[in-house]
């Protein structure tokens, strides 16, 4: 019988478990990575770039995805950010290359208007006051993220208004039309 111990690694082995995951040596997925303190980003420098859903037709949802390349003025490359977008807080994956970083989130379609999107950027010491903020019912907007990324979203595009199948069988229809009508002239 295994120990009281052993119990988290046979989750682990099994699936049982999600969570980040790290890299290893030979290429495959290791064990999930070990939370540890950020460091400081002052005086931030980004890259952004971003994807967001363009074709309602083949997804369930839009999704958004936004990457930056981060520089501190302190050399920093360990640094936790969070992300909120309109209320709602994301977690920040760190890429493989230093420097990386990436937020996603999806909406329903409907949900997802056209339009900006404002993801603000929190460094661990402005998340964590977010947050008290949110808890205590005061107003967030005091507390500055430590840099905003604008996301343009112009929509998802929802097909055809009239579907290609509806135009085929129209198109039928007219050409029977035209053949039976020629048909019953000629025998006339």
């Amino acid at each position: 019988m295994a120990g009281a111990g052993a119990l988290p690694l046979l989750l682990l082995l099994a699936g049982g478990v999600r969570g980040p995951r790290v890299r290893g040596k030979g290429g495959s997925w290791g064990v999930p990575a070990a939370p540890s303190p950020g460091e400081p980003c002052p005086e931030p420098t980004i890259a952004p770039s971003y994807y967001t859903t363009s074709d309602a037709v083949i997804a369930s949802e839009s999704v958004f995805v936004v990457e930056i390349s981060l520089v501190c003025k302190n050399g920093a490359q360990n640094v936790a950010l969070y992300a909120d977008v309109n209320g709602k807080q994301f977690p920040v994956t760190r890429g493989q290359d230093v420097g990386r970083y990436q937020v996603s989130w999806s909406l329903e379609h409907r949900q997802a208007q056209s339009g900006t999107y404002e993801v603000k950027f929190f460094d661990e010491e402005s998340y964590s006051a977010l947050r008290k903020a949110q808890r205590n019912n005061e107003d967030v907007s005091r507390i500055r993220p430590l840099f905003t990324v604008n996301v343009d979203h112009r929509g998802a595009w929802n097909g055809p208004w009239v579907s290609t199948e509806v135009v085929a069988a129209a198109i039928g229809l007219v050409v029977y039309y035209l053949a039976f009508s020629t048909k019953s002239s000629i025998q006339a």
